[in-house]
């Protein structure tokens, strides 16, 4: 840890949360190299997840998500194409949204990053026979979703893995994961919009609530 700065160190935390996401969703044997991946949700994890993706040498990732300015930095983390959800009507132009970016494919692979249950039962409409999903976006209890299970999940044979936070081991390969982006030109560090000290606690709160930044970092100095 000595030899990463205080940003780098900063962000261990979430990026482990993404590393553990990651080997979790390559166990289902789905996820490879050249897979399509759908990264749905352009928050902090979402956006770190596309740069764990990238680092690890998978470049066709889509990113859905409703702002732009995350849209925009989730092509920065590695997305070769994005879909604003606000801009289509009902899940089959979504859907359909997700599989023009592909060329006319669905995702071989989905992470859903948002914990809203609406975009949980819309994800399966993204991936194809026989493809796989994580789900990591419910961190805390969300909400019920909606989904069919005959059509979302047996009749597409659908592999899913859940996340949750992470495990010891997982920071070593954190420490890794961040040397490469950093190497590759990934502006990881870039997702901390915001400092405050201590005393300043509130505000930092009141940011991230309102939605004016990505990672909101309080630093004790």
């Amino acid at each position: 840890v000595s030899d990463l700065d205080l940003d780098s160190r900063i962000l261990i935390e979430p990026c482990a949360v993404l590393v553990h996401a990651v080997e979790r969703a390559k166990t289902t044997g789905i996820l490879r190299f050249n897979s399509r991946v759908v990264v749905q949700g352009c928050g902090p994890i979402g956006l770190i997840c596309i740069a764990v993706l990238r680092t690890m040498g998978i470049e066709n990732i889509v990113a859905v998500d409703g702002n732009e300015k995350r849209l925009s930095y989730a092509l920065k983390m590695g997305a070769i194409k994005t879909v604003n959800f606000t801009e289509h009507k009902g899940i089959e132009a979504l859907a359909g949204a997700v599989q023009n970016c592909f060329d006319g494919h669905l995702a071989d692979f989905a992470f859903q990053c948002t914990g809203s249950p609406v975009a949980h039962a819309n994800i399966y409409k993204f991936i194809r026979n026989g493809g796989g999903l994580c789900e990591l976006g419910f961190f805390i209890n969300g909400g019920d979703a909606t989904i069919n299970p005959h059509f979302d999940i047996c009749s597409k044979e659908i592999t899913i893995v859940g996340s949750w936070v992470y495990t010891l081991r997982d920071y070593a390969t954190t420490f890794d994961f961040l040397k490469r982006a950093n190497a590759i030109g990934l502006p990881i560090k870039e997702l901390i919009t915001h400092k405050f000290p201590l005393e300043q606690i509130n505000d930092a709160f009141v940011t991230n609530v309102k939605m004016e930044g990505l990672k909101i970092a309080v630093v004790n100095k």
